[in-house]
């Protein structure tokens, strides 16, 4: 497994475990606004970057690319600040670093799309 993959599936299962230890804390505590939190969480924390790092393990050839590491850290900074931001909205109601982080997870998912395709892995999933 490649040094990509391994990282994505690492921060990924500290964002599930993470996750569902706050989930935990919400139930047991009824402090069930900050359910945002913990949905950000497990979605954009411990999915997204599971998957992410399935998609370099499967198609080991895109670990190579020159933008694979630029593409590691998008999502991954998109993916934390879409958590950290969610945490802001519940307390504060401001939108700001989800938003900025949401656009950075777009741009992380939209050059992993054109890293897959240019690696040839689209002919190959046929």
């Amino acid at each position: 497994m490649g040094t990509i993959s391994r990282s994505y599936v690492l921060i990924a299962l500290l964002c599930l475990v993470a996750g569902m230890a706050e989930g935990f804390w919400m139930g047991a505590t009824n402090s069930l606004q900050y359910r945002d939190f913990h949905v950000a969480m497990l979605l954009p924390g411990f999915v997204t970057l599971a998957v992410y790092g399935a998609v370099y393990r499967l198609w080991p050839q895109l670990e190579a690319a020159r933008l694979a590491t630029l593409q590691f850290w998008l999502a991954v900074s998109g993916s934390l600040l879409i958590v950290l931001g969610t945490l802001q909205q519940v307390l504060t109601g401001s939108v700001v670093i989800v938003a900025l982080g949401s656009g950075i997870a777009i741009a992380g998912a939209a050059l992993l799309l054109y890293l897959f395709a240019a690696s040839g892995a689209l002919s190959e999933a046929k």
